[in-house]
């Protein structure tokens, strides 16, 4: 009988001794879920930053979607701009047109905006006011490529015509100072046909413009 006791002490002290342990256990430090947590959401917020290949990745109510012109005549001078940016190219990605021809490949792309060389409102939309555009007129460049685009007003928004985005070598590029000086003389055309070096530089990017402008001028003289 005394052996029994024993045993039954000898169990009682043991279960006695787990739930012991357990309540020990269950009152020390518990799993860190909050600090995984907040070094999850931290590891995020740097991936978030960049994409692929280095660049940040642009918040999707950052940018200004601005549509392409494609049946336009490819001319520069020959519509007066609403607004001039140089910048570079984040990012180019091609599509099959779901719209029109299916078998068409729409080229879109992101463009950071580096400098407006000017900018007139257009409806609610201030260029300078942007930080990048989204556009369809980027057939022929790619990620990387530093661009001059011209844009007009279309249906009181931007748009973008043929041959309207230039890609240049930067921010000191021929096309860039050729630009600011005819924004800087109220883009009065009559100031390339008086300037023989002007004349001869815009030959080089817009020669149907120029050629017709100066025709345009010559007829005017005829008829005094």
């Amino acid at each position: 009988m005394k052996k029994f006791n024993v045993m039954l002490l000898s169990g009682a002290l043991i279960v006695s001794t787990a739930v012991t342990i357990l309540a020990l256990g269950g009152c020390g430090k518990k799993p860190d879920t909050t600090q995984k947590q907040d070094s999850i959401r931290q590891k995020n917020q740097a991936d978030i930053k960049k994409n692929e290949s280095g660049y940040e990745t642009i918040n999707l109510d950052s940018f200004l979607t601005v549509g392409y012109m494609y049946w336009t005549p490819p001319a520069i001078l020959d519509t007066n701009w609403a607004a001039v940016i140089t910048g570079e190219v984040m990012s180019v990605e091609k599509k099959k047109s779901k719209i029109t021809d299916s078998t068409k490949t729409e080229v879109f792309g992101m463009v950071k905006i580096d400098k407006v060389l000017l900018s007139v409102p257009a409806g609610n939309k201030s260029m300078d006011k942007e930080k990048y555009i989204r556009t369809d007129a980027l057939k022929g460049f790619k990620q990387g490529d530093k661009v001059l685009i011209y844009f007009v007003k279309h249906e009181n928004k931007y748009a973008i015509k043929r041959n309207n985005v230039q890609k240049i070598s930067g921010g000191d590029d021929e096309l860039v100072g050729m630009t600011e000086r005819f924004i800087k003389n109220g883009q009065n055309r009559e100031s390339i046909l008086k300037d023989p070096a002007e004349y001869k530089l815009w030959g080089k990017y817009d020669k149907g413009t120029v050629s017709r402008l100066m025709q345009e001028s010559e007829e005017k003289e005829k008829v005094k």
